[in-house]
């Protein structure tokens, strides 16, 4: 077996830092708003994300683990997701992850819509 760690760690910590970083340059250069900031840092990470494990499975390298990918939609990631999944062809037919996601989406549209009404 060896000691062999799962990789879902070091891809979430290299989505925070990338979210942090591009939510920082966006507010301090740009002068973006705080939750639009950082909602552009995280679908563009998503978006990445998906980019980069779409290559890593044709590649042979190591790959985003579905938990991470599911975890950058549920912080708010969902758009960057579902475009990264067309444009990549990626995750598309797989029938556990599309619904896992589509579950994510849809609990984020009751949120927003809650949220819409109580404010």
């Amino acid at each position: 077996m060896g000691n062999r760690q799962s990789p879902q760690l070091l891809f979430l910590l290299l989505a925070a830092v990338a979210i942090v970083a591009m939510s920082a340059v966006a507010v301090g250069r740009f002068g973006v708003r705080g939750v639009y900031a950082y909602l552009a840092a995280v679908n563009l990470s998503t978006f990445l994300a998906y980019g980069y494990d779409k290559a890593a499975a044709i590649g042979g390298r190591l790959r985003v683990p579905e938990v991470v990918l599911h975890v950058l939609a549920l912080v708010g990631g969902s758009a960057g997701a579902w475009v990264g999944q067309r444009a990549f062809h990626h995750k598309t037919a797989k029938w556990s992850f599309q619904r896992a996601f589509w579950l994510i989406v849809v609990l984020q549209a009751v949120g927003v819509g809650l949220w819409v009404h109580y404010s």
